[in-house]
């Protein structure tokens, strides 16, 4: 019989929704939302990426890129500037109070971390990071399934 709570789909979609508003809760003291946080993590990492090459790492398409990185803009926490390779396109960088934001946003969400932390043991959340980081890869096909 099919058991609703069993359900692999259901329960990722599930323990997304609870680690999603606990981030939500963490970031939001600084304005933002979490896929606003993600962009700025991805651009504390890398700066200079153009916002066809982050929706592409972060998996949005082009109007959620340009409307998460207009309200990162309005919040001064990144600019963007004419791509000189694609005049389409913006080059996005993080400002000095994109920068100065840094380490309170990630001791906010350092919080966060403990709390889902706390469920598993080390050993398992080893293998939850592994697990997750391979759903996360795009299939490429049919390679390893038995």
């Amino acid at each position: 019989m099919f058991d609703i709570e069993e359900w692999l789909p259901f329960l990722l979609a599930k323990s997304h929704q609870e680690a999603h508003g606990m981030m939500k809760d963490a970031v939001a003291e600084f304005g933002l939302t979490p896929p606003q946080f993600a962009t700025l993590a991805f651009l504390w990492k890398c700066d200079g990426f153009n916002q066809h090459e982050l929706g592409s790492l972060m998996r949005v398409d082009r109007t959620t890129i340009g409307g998460i990185t207009d309200r990162l803009e309005k919040l001064g926490y990144i600019t963007r500037e004419p791509d000189p390779h694609d005049r389409r396109s913006y080059v996005l960088f993080v400002t000095p109070r994109g920068r100065l934001v840094r380490d309170d946003i990630l001791s906010s969400l350092e919080t966060v971390r403990r709390l889902i932390d706390t469920r598993l043991t080390w050993e398992e959340q080893q293998e939850l990071y592994v697990l997750l980081r391979k759903f996360r890869t795009p299939n490429h096909g049919e390679e390893g399934k038995e």
